[in-house]
């Protein structure tokens, strides 16, 4: 056969009429876009509502050496935004690995409190004037937390973890949330990162200085004579009963129930649900 008798014939990894070759820089380009369209070596996301108890979990997933992209998904309370111009799609996730943190949006609207009255050293009015607020009350805390529940089928890989059932079983949660990831560690490393981070330990290593030499600013306290004034304030569950009145508990509970908000949880964290033991007032609701 002739040189000229394969004029026309494909040769491999000739391309098609529709084809386009990405060589050097544009092929490299091209695959960073693929890798971020659709969430390629990318770390995992852990989204809360503020003053959910995430700096806790960071703190022991760090000393793990567990990367996660820690995000509050626009609901900082510094940014004074109500529920409704916050974008609640969650497309952008679509193709992340997320976990979710939430917490009694009762303690976590108390503790919100306090992060913008003796932290950011914003006005908050009093405890009924902020349970009440559109930009930080219990109402924005639900809907946010709701949003993500809702989102739970459109999601790729997402799993919920409270708050609460770290309180529980710490070491517990941690094992939970790294077989969601595929890591595998051993368990009497995640006991003793578990047992190193009581609330007690986290407290005072704020205290000493020593949290400020691996995070900064973020976690030293505003004032040392005011406890009211730590990142790590109290971490108490149930805490709330502490600061708000009767006529303001029942104003938050009616709220939640309004909106259904332990039936949605309790249905979805038992089926996504990590390390997940009903809370009582789950079941009170589901039972209604």
């Amino acid at each position: 056969m002739g040189r000229g008798d394969d004029r026309g014939r494909e040769h491999p990894g000739a391309l098609g009429k529709n084809q386009i070759a990405f060589t050097g820089n544009s092929r490299r380009s091209s695959l960073m876009l693929f890798s971020k369209l659709f969430g390629l070596n990318e770390p995992p996301v852990l989204v809360s509502f503020p003053k959910s108890g995430r700096t806790w979990l960071r703190v022991m997933l760090d000393d793990l050496g567990v990367n996660f992209q820690y995000i509050h998904d626009g609901t900082d309370h510094k940014q004074l935004r109500s529920i409704s111009s916050i974008n609640t799609s969650k497309s952008r996730y679509k193709r992340r690995t997320t976990v979710v943190l939430v917490r009694d949006p009762k303690d976590t609207v108390v503790s919100g409190y306090f992060q913008m009255q003796k932290r950011h050293n914003l006005p908050t009015g009093s405890f009924s004037d902020f349970i009440r607020s559109d930009l930080h009350g219990i109402e924005k805390i639900a809907l946010f937390n709701l949003g993500w529940f809702s989102a739970m089928p459109r999601l790729h890989a997402v799993r919920y973890i409270q708050y609460e059932d770290i309180h529980r079983d710490t070491a517990g949660a941690l094992k939970a949330i790294l077989d969601f990831l595929g890591i595998e560690m051993d368990v009497g490393k995640l006991t003793e990162v578990a047992n190193n981070r009581t609330f007690e330990n986290m407290r005072s290593s704020e205290q000493t200085g020593d949290f400020s030499r691996r995070y900064g600013h973020i976690l030293q306290p505003r004032d040392l004579n005011d406890p009211e004034s730590f990142k790590v304030r109290k971490g108490k569950i149930g805490g709330y009963r502490d600061y708000l009145s009767d006529d303001d508990i029942a104003y938050c509970d009616d709220l939640l129930l309004k909106l259904r908000y332990w039936v949605e949880l309790d249905k979805v964290f038992r089926q996504n649900g990590l390390c997940y033991q009903p809370q009582e007032q789950s079941r009170i609701a589901v039972s209604d």
